[in-house]
């Protein structure tokens, strides 16, 4: 059963979790929100199109005008020729880490 999550989380969960894993792929990010909202993952196949419109460059629609892929990350090739995400400055302010977590660092 999945959780009820407020406007915006998904956002900064996926900003958190991409400066702690940086050129995490989009299935990566997906699978780590679909357990953070406590939806069960299966496997890629199944879970298609849960969540990719957070990785998309396209236009999605009316209701978000400015969609957060290319605005809090973009699309960066990595070695091993996947194509993974990294954090711009305006994804890096919406990263929320705890005081005693920085201060440990």
């Amino acid at each position: 059963m999945s959780k009820q999550v407020a406007y915006g989380s998904n956002i900064k969960f996926i900003a958190k979790y991409l400066f702690e894993n940086p050129g995490a792929t989009s299935g990566e990010c997906r699978k780590a929100l679909c357990e953070n909202n406590g939806k069960k993952w299966t496997n890629s196949t199944e879970m298609r199109g849960q969540y990719t419109s957070y990785f998309n460059a396209g236009w999605i629609g009316f209701y978000w005008p400015k969609n957060p892929c290319g605005r809090y990350w973009r699309r960066h090739k990595r070695p091993d020729g996947k194509t993974g995400y990294l954090l711009t400055f305006e994804g890096l302010c919406k990263v929320q880490m705890s005081l005693k977590t920085i201060r440990a660092n």
